[in-house]
């Protein structure tokens, strides 16, 4: 029994060795790949067969070669455009640069909309209009501050206390 095992193993060593050999090579090629969706990419070919689908007397060094030319990354020259490299992902800053970040006013009249939220105008004519059903006891000639939150968003509160509710302006 022993020596039917070791015949088989002796047998079949050199045919996975050989295509071992083969995924090594081409692994070490998808590793030298910088951009990770195409490095991702490169690895899904090798372990679904097609870098090994090859010519196996030349696939070692062809396989790697056209692996990395496949999988290469692709790069796009954004330097024509006004953003630059170290401020990408900053774009929304500069929307709001040298804007005012918050408004001081008082309320000169609230209303209720249909859904309970509130319709708030203020002394200087703007006009906020609650979202969400966040609750707030507001009264004319409240002091509050209206300041910029996340994703665009506008928070409501009186000058004195922490509680805030969300607006967003109606006119």
């Amino acid at each position: 029994m022993k020596k039917i095992l070791s015949l088989i193993v002796l047998f079949s060593t050199p045919i996975f060795s050989a295509h071992a050999q083969i995924n090594t090579q081409a692994l070490e090629a998808c590793s030298l790949i910088e951009n990770d969706f195409n490095r991702l990419l490169c690895y899904d070919n090798i372990i679904a067969g097609k870098a090994a689908s090859q010519n196996t007397s030349s696939v070692p060094s062809i396989a790697a070669k056209e692996m990395v030319q496949a999988s290469a990354p692709i790069v796009t020259d954004n330097t024509k455009s006004d953003v630059k490299k170290d401020d990408f992902g900053l774009e929304h800053k500069e929307i709001t640069k040298g804007k005012a970040t918050e408004i001081k006013a008082t309320v000169t009249s609230i209303k209720k909309a249909p859904y309970g939220e509130l319709i708030i105008t203020l002394d200087n004519g703007q006009q906020w209009r609650q979202i969400g059903s966040d609750s707030m006891k507001l009264t004319a000639e409240d002091k509050i501050i209206i300041s910029r939150g996340v994703f665009n968003s506008f928070l409501l509160k009186k000058a004195n206390q922490n509680r805030s509710i969300r607006v967003k302006r109606t006119n």
